[in-house]
């Protein structure tokens, strides 16, 4: 089996921290001192944009004469699951220790304007623990977030990682130590939002998060860090090109089925819906697979095997009967990659992700995206055989993914919970692409508002 191989900028292990204004041999950093953290995707693209937020900020700490290390995490340190923060504290406080600095995480679209951002920060002492960023916080308690409990009164915040965040050295130093204690690092097997738990993690060091609005989803004069979604891509492709695979069984072929059928199932050219039975009423095919109360791994991987025999198919896209998307927006992300190369889009969640063991893996509810050369990788006999029927189809497609040494790119326009399950900040500027679950709300609704073009636009321009 021939795997293409990733960019080898992407895996090359060499040290590219970007030293301004000092040898890059050169670790400490100075009273004043910033050390920025570039997190981004496992992909070219990403990659450049990562690249060219380094470079601007190199350009601007010469004008500014600051000392600064640029660390682009997935470049420098690949696989360690920096998307969590964990591995960006230990990693930071093994070089910086001890000095006096701030450590700024960014992500790859975003925007830094270093001299406002230096101006904010002089009115801080980076010797005392402090944890800086945009504040956002659950309005009820949700499955996300373990079903934490809400204090309307004093709720508990946490950062829209987008528009960056700040650690106080005194801050890095605390966590770092505390980390390196297993028996006080949080007791979880999954990552499901990772700038939450981190700031749980934080808090457990007796620190919450600070809010400034000088970091910002939108530009303004008075903003440190922006949160610059990335441009549309001019590749074009027909609708038909993605085959969209929804799984679903007889029990509930009544209940949702009409619903994807009244809104995201029209601009689908090119669907099926797959069950454990064949029902010529409403359309439902069975590829011989009985139905599982969970799991679903051998209808998952049926469906792939399934759809790799169809050869228009550039895309697969499998989803849940309780998922709703929107076909035109899912169209526009995926114009930004190529079929032919090794793809997984979705929302990541991870599993002991900072083990040894552990993996990343798109969750199935918000929609998996799968391109045509991943699809023919893992319907090669013995690439990613079922464990059992009802094996967690997401988490072993992950392991399936880990094998071929596939990164997972997460989109946070995925969603495996209902939209009353986000702050409405994180929903905006950029549109959604999916939701998840039926659950206490009205589908048709929820797809009217924040699905639907027509409807969308005015909501967001309302928040």
């Amino acid at each position: 089996m021939n795997i293409p191989s990733l960019n080898v900028s992407i895996l090359r292990l060499s040290l590219i921290a970007a030293a301004c204004l000092f040898p890059r041999e050169a670790v400490s950093v100075s009273k004043g001192g910033y050390i920025f953290v570039i997190l981004h995707q496992q992909h070219p693209r990403h990659s450049a944009a990562s690249q060219q937020l380094a470079d601007d900020i190199a350009h601007q700490s010469k004008q500014l004469s600051l000392e600064c290390h640029i660390y682009k995490m997935e470049e420098e340190w690949p696989n360690i699951a920096s998307w969590t923060y964990y591995p960006i504290i230990e990693r930071i406080y093994q070089l910086h220790g001890g000095n006096d600095s701030w450590t700024v995480i960014v992500e790859e679209w975003s925007q830094v304007k270093l001299e406002i951002l230096q101006q904010v920060l002089m009115k801080y002492k980076s010797s005392e623990p402090l944890f800086l960023g945009n504040a956002v916080h659950d309005a009820t308690e949700t499955i996300i977030h373990h079903f934490d409990l809400v204090d309307e009164k004093e709720p508990f915040l946490f950062p829209d990682s987008r528009s960056g965040l700040v650690l106080s050295s005194a801050l890095i130093e605390s966590l770092a130590k505390k980390w390196s204690d297993k028996s006080l690092r949080p007791k979880v097997d999954f990552t499901i939002d990772a700038q939450y738990e981190f700031a749980r993690f934080i808090e457990s060091d007796g620190v919450v998060l600070s809010h400034h609005d000088c970091f910002c989803l939108e530009d303004r004069p008075d903003c440190a860090v922006v949160f610059s979604p990335d441009q549309l891509c001019d590749a074009v492709f027909a609708t038909d090109d993605i085959h969209f695979a929804v799984k679903t069984c007889s029990q509930f072929h009544r209940e949702r089925l009409p619903v994807l059928k009244e809104t995201w199932l029209k601009q689908a050219s090119n669907y099926a819906l797959y069950s454990d039975v064949n029902d010529p009423s409403i359309g439902t095919v069975s590829l011989g697979i009985p139905n599982t109360e969970r799991g679903h791994c051998a209808k998952t991987m049926a469906i792939i095997q399934h759809a790799v025999k169809i050869t228009s198919m550039l895309w697969l896209a499998i989803v849940d009967d309780d998922t709703l998307l929107s076909v035109p927006r899912l169209k526009s992300l995926l114009s930004c990659y190529n079929p032919q190369d090794l793809i997984a889009i979705g929302e990541r969640y991870g599993f002991h992700a900072l083990g040894p063991y552990g993996y990343d893996y798109i969750t199935g509810g918000g929609g998996m995206i799968l391109s045509r050369a991943l699809v023919e990788n893992l319907a090669e006999p013995g690439v990613c055989d079922c464990p059992t029927n009802d094996t967690p189809d997401d988490m072993f497609l992950g392991v399936c993914l880990k094998r071929l040494s596939v990164p997972v790119i997460h989109s946070e326009t995925f969603h495996q919970g209902r939209p009353v399950d986000y702050p409405a900040q994180l929903l905006s500027p950029e549109l959604p692409v999916s939701f998840h679950k039926f659950w206490m709300v009205n589908p048709l609704e929820v797809y009217e508002e924040w699905l639907e073009d027509s409807h969308v636009s005015r909501h967001h321009e309302e928040l």
